[in-house]
């Protein structure tokens, strides 16, 4: 029996509801499968046959499988399936108990009638995403160097044969973009464990011009009437920063450079969303990058402190070093070694791992306790005498930036699904939309030419705000009358 067969004489189990001996032949075999397939298919055994009772019990609770196996989507089979059945005249219990077989045959269905195709999807999907980022890099290594000094995200697109031209060579690596954003899985392989403070992270500086390129090919499209291929270079430059930040496996550096590009992506979004049609084309993106993940901060600044502090550990005390690790030695902690010695460089060791815990406790609290404890913290870590705590967490930047750059996007990507709503549903809509920081809802002011919305957070004594500007009416007539 294989796979598929499997789940459909399951699905034929759990819809019939019957004991298993009941919907057994005389030889043992299971008959589930053939009386679930004729139920389904409206048939019976013979021509002019009719059915038989136990085809009549299935062919009874098989509706929600047929229509699962419609839709291709079982809540959304469950969901229309319950409206009709009020009025069915069961009770309370026996119905929900019915359709709870039923939500089950469905989700089993749906499973076997997709199995058969599950492998080549998963072979798609699986892979290692930053493979095909690389060869993304070859593929702009290899453009002409008048390619190199392209406009950026706020600057004017070069003339409509330019750009066709640059657009026209950007095809294969942004091939291999979009490719890289499909796989699951990305790994950079930097070998923070092993390389410490030595470990080296060529692929930010080229993601960076990756997603430029990205970007400037999406606004040729958008600019050309070309929303949906522009919209999907954008979500693969939103993955992409995703990939960069790693989910904070690359530390506080791959964060930074995250947020960094999912900023021009809402700086641009936010240009393009002047009317309805176009804001209902940046839903997706906007539920893409609001999706939960976590105290990415926190877990950057915490893999620092369960990597670079165990490389160090292995320097100072190991005594089976290779050449390279002893090369880092010299390079990082010979001076030390020599003027402190080892014992004094472990007892600061200790103490810049209880700072990193301390700092990443803070890191949970809400901005206006974080910014000034944070502060404070610093005050007292400051000149006190442990190079290791003042190099990693005084005079690093990236903690309190990628702390409050990750809550600025948060805000502004909630901000630019509010925008999009009010321009599909009017200004009413803006309501539905809860601001993540304070304890209210987002605030809507109109203008002449359009709106803004605004957030409770604060950051450099600033509210988080964006402003949209609605398209002229004779803009909105020339794209109708063009579609």
């Amino acid at each position: 029996m294989d796979c598929c067969d499997f789940f459909k004489r399951m699905a034929g189990l759990v819809a019939v509801g019957l004991p298993p001996k009941t919907l057994q032949s005389s030889d043992g075999s299971f008959r589930l499968i053939a009386e679930v397939e004729l139920c389904l298919s409206g048939r019976t055994k013979g021509k002019g046959c009719q059915m038989t009772t136990d085809q009549k019990i299935i062919k009874n609770k098989v509706g929600l499988l047929e229509l699962a196996r419609q839709l291709g989507d079982v809540s959304r089979a469950c969901s229309i399936r319950i409206r009709p059945t009020y009025n069915t005249g069961l009770s309370g219990s026996r119905y929900l108990r019915q359709m709870s077989w039923g939500i089950v045959a469905a989700v089993v269905l749906c499973v076997s009638q997709s199995v058969s195709a599950w492998d080549g999807v998963s072979s798609q999907k699986s892979g290692n995403a930053a493979h095909y980022y690389r060869q993304a890099f070859e593929e702009i290594a290899r453009l002409p160097d008048a390619d190199a000094a392209l406009p950026g995200p706020n600057e004017p697109l070069p003339p409509n044969d330019k750009s066709e031209q640059i657009v026209s060579r950007l095809g294969p690596a942004l091939k291999c973009l979009r490719e890289a954003t499909e796989k699951q899985e990305c790994d950079w392989e930097n070998d923070l464990h092993r390389k410490g403070a030595a470990a080296a992270f060529p692929h930010l500086a080229k993601s960076r011009d990756l997603v430029g390129r990205a970007i400037l090919r999406a606004r040729y499209y958008w600019q050309s009437g070309k929303r949906d291929q522009a919209i999907e270079d954008m979500r693969a430059v939103v993955v992409l920063a995703r990939h960069v930040g790693d989910e904070g496996r690359t530390g506080l550096v791959g964060l930074t450079e995250r947020y960094k590009i999912e900023q021009t992506v809402v700086d641009v979004l936010r240009q393009w969303t002047t009317d309805a049609e176009s804001a209902q084309s940046l839903d997706g993106l906007c539920r893409l990058a609001l999706q939960p993940e976590g105290n990415l901060p926190k877990t950057g600044l915490l893999l620092e402190r369960e990597t670079l502090l165990p490389w160090t550990y292995r320097l100072v005390t190991a005594s089976n070093l290779t050449t390279q690790e002893q090369k880092w030695r010299n390079q990082f902690f010979g001076q030390l070694l020599a003027e402190r010695g080892a014992p004094w460089i472990l007892q600061k060791l200790d103490e810049t791992k209880v700072h990193y815990t301390e700092v990443g406790d803070l890191l949970d609290l809400p901005i206006d306790q974080f910014v000034p404890k944070f502060r404070q913290y610093l005050r007292k870590l400051d000149g006190a005498g442990n190079p290791f705590s003042q190099m990693a967490i005084v005079e690093c930047p990236g903690i309190p930036r990628a702390y409050l750059q990750s809550r600025n996007l948060r805000a502004q990507w909630t901000i630019l699904q509010a925008a999009s709503s009010v321009f599909q549903c009017g200004p009413g809509a803006v309501k539905k939309t809860v601001d993540p920081y304070g304890d209210g809802l987002l605030k809507y002011e109109a203008s002449a030419d359009g709106f803004t919305i605004r957030s409770a957070l604060v950051i450099d004594g600033k509210p988080v705000v964006l402003r949209f500007t609605r398209a002229a009416r004779s803009q909105q007539s020339s794209g109708e009358s063009k579609r």
